[in-house]
């Protein structure tokens, strides 16, 4: 067999920047083969036309079937090189040497995997372009080797570092074969490439991060999608690491609703002080609704009825667990934080803008804290059928 890399992209309605990818990849100054493989959910946008003008190996499946690690897998049994990349097809390579530089780091260095860097795109939200950058700063801007000595190592790790220690993106990162048939992707739904460089790399294989080569890749999502990944994450990040940042097992659902009201009320007052006193609204002058109540919507009648009586009495009472209290100071200083920081940092002053960054920081912030109750519970084989009841609307769409 000559030299070649694979190339395997899931897509569903890729639209504009699965177009922008496809002429990258066509762009490559790679001295080999490429296959290029399209996983495709359903698309009716052109997705699949466009993957078929650019010569695409295309395999069509159910939406219901996706499935982020069993589909991947399945794409692995259609390669025909010894190296494959995965890349997502809202994923743009900024450089025409993208792929020899791919797969000369992993050929290099022995490695088992490398992943790149990411820049957001140009049209990103200011709150996309936080998240983007705040990952690039979570993984220290610099090349890497992750390797972890044994499970006892990564047991005594404090949990940032355990957690960056398995760090893999499928945003895109590239993989020897060998591996993902030896190994393939555990069957998880969410966050496969961690739970792969966590099962490899306690077999002793190690991992590469090489921020010098980058793809563009930034999602402007809505808040509803930001909360519900937060709570996915949260669950599955447990899940695969038998542990949590924080354990928040010892809150209720009750207890979760009373956090909920109190956010509420402190982003109300903020989004009065950025319109000066004034309602958000559409342009037909309706009242625009903030996150909080979006969330609200993913509560049972019997849970929004709870929640109606419990935040009224805990407004009157002061009977509120003092760690809840605590939970709750810290969700609103990381809120402001956060706002100040893209306010300051990127010239955010458009009082919609700001609004829409808030939206999106209570919506992480609070889907963190779900999730950490969630899983927390999981961890200690405790979730109650009430708390298992109320995180369920919010264990899909990611």
């Amino acid at each position: 067999m000559g030299k070649g890399v694979t190339i395997i992209i899931p897509t569903y309605n890729g639209g504009r920047i699965f177009s922008k990818c496809l002429e990258m990849i066509g762009r490559q100054d790679y001295g080999g083969e490429i296959e290029l493989i399209i996983v495709d959910s359903g698309s009716t946008d052109g997705t699949i036309e466009s993957a078929e003008r650019a010569g695409a190996l295309i395999k069509v499946i159910d939406r219901r079937r996706f499935h982020h690690a069993n589909t991947r897998n399945e794409a692995v049994l259609l390669a025909k090189f010894n190296t494959v990349v995965f890349t997502v097809q809202d994923a743009v390579p900024c450089s025409t040497s993208w792929l020899s530089d791919l797969e000369r780091s992993l050929l290099e260095t022995g490695v088992a995997a490398v992943y790149t860097d990411q820049i957001p795109h140009d049209d990103a939200s200011p709150y996309a372009r936080f998240e983007i950058e705040s990952i690039r700063k979570a993984r220290g801007g610099r090349q890497k080797i992750q390797q972890i000595e044994s499970l006892e190592a990564f047991k005594k790790m404090p949990y940032d570092e355990a957690y960056r220690s398995i760090g893999l993106d499928n945003v895109c990162a590239i993989y020897r074969k060998e591996l993902l048939m030896n190994i393939p992707f555990p069957e998880v739904d969410f966050a496969e490439d961690m739970a792969w460089a966590f099962k490899n790399m306690l077999l002793g294989h190690r991992l590469m991060y090489q921020p010098d080569i980058k793809v563009k890749h930034s999602h402007n999502r809505s808040p509803e999608y930001a909360f519900n990944r937060q709570v996915i994450n949260s669950f599955w990040c447990a899940k695969i690491m038998n542990r949590v940042e924080n354990d928040m097992s010892f809150l209720t659902v009750g207890d979760l609703m009373v956090l909920t009201g109190a956010l509420g009320r402190f982003v109300n007052r903020l989004r009065s002080d950025i319109l000066d006193g004034k309602e958000p609204c559409d342009i037909n002058g309706r009242r625009l609704p903030q996150v909080i109540d979006k969330i609200k919507e993913g509560y049972s009648l019997r849970n929004r009825v709870k929640y109606f009586i419990v935040d009224k009495f805990s407004r009157k009472s002061n009977l509120k667990l003092p760690e809840l209290t605590i939970i709750q100071q810290q969700a609103e200083a990381d809120i402001k934080y956060i706002l100040n920081l893209i306010e300051n940092e990127n010239k955010v002053t458009a009082g919609e803008e700001l609004i829409g960054v808030l939206d999106q920081s209570v919506a992480s912030i609070l889907g963190r804290i779900y999730g950490e109750v969630h899983a927390s519970c999981m961890l200690k084989g405790k979730i109650s059928s009430q708390l298992e009841a109320f995180i369920k609307a919010y264990m899909r769409g990611v």
